[in-house]
């Protein structure tokens, strides 16, 4: 499974975010649901949610909920797919850095 997304749109300390779109590819068959959490350098999660799989791989803007960091730096989104009954069938993040 392959992760993609751009911080582009995406403002720092903001009381409101946005999550980015995310656009995945290969995902499992049997996939139902995707996991995301942010998480900064020290390892800390940032939050996330379970969005439904969409039909296409596109999870569109706003959808994962976060709370936006304050400082810039690497950030990494980490998605894990998972069946009806919650087993993980795949994995995948990216970093990129956020300013």
């Amino acid at each position: 499974m392959t992760l993609d997304f751009t911080w582009i749109g995406t403002k720092l300390c903001t009381p409101k975010p946005s999550s980015p779109e995310f656009l995945l590819e290969n995902v499992p068959a049997g996939t139902t649901k995707l996991r995301f959490a942010l998480v900064n350098q020290a390892g800390r999660e940032l939050g996330g949610a379970d969005v439904p799989l969409p039909v296409r791989g596109t999870v569109p803007r706003g959808a994962v909920s976060f709370r936006p960091p304050c400082v810039g730096g690497m950030y990494t989104w980490n998605v894990d797919a998972l069946d009806a009954e919650g087993r993980l069938l795949a994995t995948a993040k990216l970093t990129r850095p956020f300013y």
